[in-house]
This record gives structure tokens, sequence and C-alpha cells, in this order.
């Protein structure tokens, strides 16, 4: 991994620096590049042991075609060791990537989103790219749109002046134009109306 390149990469022009995207293409590269410490000894310890078996095959004075059986058996374990090992090594790269890449996705918990992923159907491109994570991602957003943070602003309240809603004057009543009966009738029927006529 070269990272001066990598920072390169992410100086703009004017001298900036993208540490957003830096840090997340330096996120994408390490499980490519590295290996752990405990994978690191688990393969020299493997080393040691053939050499091991290989020695006191020797000192023994066994005969040539017991020898060879030894050692052929020794190889073959090795190479099951090793198939073993790459097999571990790339479905840890995978969950890392996911669970990377989920983070991403702005769900609000990417541990529980990502017992939900069916691993089968990702697969990790040559390039470092996820396929088959976006389909999933899409259909949990639909499914379980709880696990994820809402894009849209929230609702705001409308808020209305306190007490009872004034009721409107109906335009057809006119006191001045009206009679004594007209405005004692209104009086005893609609009190309501012709208190609101005699404010």
């Amino acid at each position: 991994m070269d990272i001066k390149a990598i920072i390169a990469k992410h100086t703009k022009e004017d001298g900036s620096f993208d540490s957003e995207a830096f840090a997340t293409e330096i996120n994408a590269t390490i499980p490519k590049e590295f290996v752990s410490k405990e994978q690191y000894s688990k393969k020299t310890e493997e080393i040691e042991k053939l050499t091991t078996d290989l020695e006191s095959a020797q000192k023994s004075n066994l005969s040539t075609e017991e020898l060879q059986k030894q050692l052929e058996k020794a190889v073959n374990d090795a190479k099951e060791r090793e198939t073993q090992f790459n097999a571990d090594l790339a479905s840890m790269q995978k969950t890392n990537a996911v669970k990377l890449a989920l983070k991403d996705s702005g769900t609000v918990n990417s541990d529980l989103l990502f017992g939900q992923v069916n691993m089968d159907n990702v697969i990790i491109q040559d390039d470092g790219k996820i396929s088959g994570l976006d389909d999933q991602v899409a259909t949990f957003k639909e499914s379980m749109p709880y696990l994820f943070q809402s894009t849209e602003e929230p609702a705001k309240p409308k808020i209305v002046a306190g007490g009872n809603p004034s009721t409107t004057t109906p335009a057809t009543y006119d006191l001045s134009k009206m009679s004594y009966k007209e405005v004692a009738k209104l009086k005893a029927e609609q009190p309501e109306v012709f208190e609101q006529l005699t404010k």
C-alpha cells in the first residue's frame, strides 16, 4: 500500500486535504494489504512444524518410501491448512467490507442490519467494490425503515391560538336595517349571533 500516493490522491489543487475520502480508502485497503499478527504466527508455526517433521524423519533413518509418504502427508496437511487459512481470511475481509459499507448506508444499527444480510449473495470484486449488497440494503430500507436515519425533515406541528375559535357573523344580519321585532326574534333564537353583532 502506497500511503503517499493515497495522500496525494486526496490532496486538492488548492492544497486542502479530503480527510474523509482518505479515511474511507485506507479503511477499505487495510484488510486487503495486511495480515494480523495471529495469522502470521499461525503460518510460522506451520512452517516450523514441517521443518521439525522433516528433521525427525531424517534422523530416524526411515526407508525412502516411508519418508516419501510422511513428506506427502505433511505437504497435503500444509495445503489443507493454507486453503482453510485463505478461506478464513477472505471471509474476514468480506465481513469487514460489508460492515463498513453498512455503516455508510445511513443505518442506525449496522450490527443488527449485518445479521440480516445474505452473505452468499455478496461478492467482493477484484477492484474492491462490493456487489450484491445495494439491492439488499434497498430492500431493508423498505421493509425495516426504522433501522435507517430519515432523510426527510420531520413534520412541523401547526400552532393554533388558544381558546375557542371565533365564529363568523353571517353577513345577512344588519341591525341598522332590521325592525325591532326582527332584532328581538334574533336575540331570542340566536343569542350568540346577537351578542356578536352588538359587540
